[in-house]
């Protein structure tokens, strides 16, 4: 009798397909899509491919029926009908998106259910989660905890110095929505694109800057413990100026499908990319004051005899690795888990996780 486990991967897009790749190795692999020709090249020769309108729940729920865990690579607008139709199925959960919103609609739903339901499980909210939490735990008192992502071009040649990785609609939502953070013990809701500063990493110097949703429920679990928390994005410097011109100057933020087909006929997209990960931790330890720093850089490279971006790679990796938990039983509890509960260690042993270790 097969005993492999059986997941569901709704949203055949540059994310989904490298988690397919990853998890049909070990796994019985069901690619869901509006678009049946992109679910089947998704699939490949490992997993199986079905045209299916996400928005339809019903029609959903009853595919996804038998399966153990649903991964939802989509974009944040699709995470509440794929998240119910999973629930009304009974499987597990899992999706990568930053938006807030819909996080805290979906953690409702979780506390209903006796399956896993693990939002935002992508890199910032993610593992930056997850290394943050267990690089916090050792220290009697944290003083600064300082999370920084980059999703960036290797060879930035325009004037915004960055090309188009990923969503452009999850570019659009941390660049335009509210920020959370903790400052001087209190919870704090910033504002995007503020909060700039310079940074230098491996000797490249980056400007970064708040944006939303990155922090995950990172800000919430600690609220008391940690005097200042906050997450921003690295890019390259003179970045955050156009984008503040584009967004606030010219409001775009009120006009964002305009502000995406202008940012999608402009700015070209590439998978010769690199994505830098940084998350900093100062305070008391055994009485003394320390700092202790996590540095990460993925570059594109070869998987699975082809090639893939940075930010596919660094994100699949971290779904997939969650996912991993998930399947065997080795997260902490059911229902709703925050990235920070999960273990580090346990994190990194998975296949998909080893691209994590220290």
């Amino acid at each position: 009798m097969d005993k492999r486990k059986k997941v569901a991967v709704v949203g055949a897009g540059k994310i989904g397909e490298l988690i397919v790749a990853h998890l049909s190795q070990r796994y019985d692999v069901f690619v869901y899509d509006q678009d049946l020709k992109r679910a089947r090249i998704t699939a490949g020769k490992t997993a199986q491919a079905f045209r299916i309108n996400a928005h339809h729940e019903k029609a959903l729920a009853r595919l996804l029926k038998g399966k153990d865990l649903v991964v939802n690579s989509c974009p944040h607008f699709m995470n509440l009908p794929i998240a119910r139709a999973a629930y009304k199925a009974g499987t597990s959960y899992i999706d990568l998106s930053e938006d807030v919103k819909t996080g805290a609609e979906i953690k409702k739903m979780a506390r209903r259910t006796n399956r896993y339901f693990v939002p935002r499980c992508g890199v910032a909210p993610g593992f930056i989660q997850i290394i943050a939490s267990h690089m916090m735990r050792p220290y009697d008192y944290v003083e600064k905890a300082s999370l920084r992502v980059g999703a960036l071009p290797e060879n930035p040649t325009n004037a915004l110095k960055y090309n188009l990785t990923w969503s452009t609609d999850g570019l659009i939502n941390e660049y335009g929505n509210p920020c959370e953070g903790v400052e001087n013990g209190q919870f704090k809701t910033l504002q995007p694109l503020e909060g700039y500063e310079r940074l230098v990493i491996d000797g490249v110097e980056y400007e970064a800057f708040n944006t939303s949703g990155g922090l995950g429920t990172l800000a919430h679990s600690v609220n008391g413990k940690v005097k200042n928390l906050n997450y921003k994005t690295l890019r390259y410097l003179g970045h955050r100026d156009l984008m503040q011109f584009l967004l606030f100057d010219l409001k775009l933020n009120e006009y964002r499908t305009i502000l995406k087909q202008v940012l999608e006929s402009a700015v070209p997209t590439t998978n010769q990319d690199m994505v830098v990960v940084l998350c900093c931790v100062e305070g008391k330890k055994n009485g003394i004051l320390t700092q202790q720093t996590y540095t990460k850089t993925v570059r594109h490279g070869d998987l699975y005899g082809r090639h893939w971006s940075a930010i596919q790679i660094i994100t699949a990796s971290s779904a997939a690795s969650v996912a991993d938990l998930v399947l065997t039983d080795r997260l902490p509890h059911k229902g709703y888990v925050r990235q920070e509960e999960i273990d580090f260690g346990d994190f990194c042993s998975t296949p998909s996780g080893k691209l994590f270790s220290k």
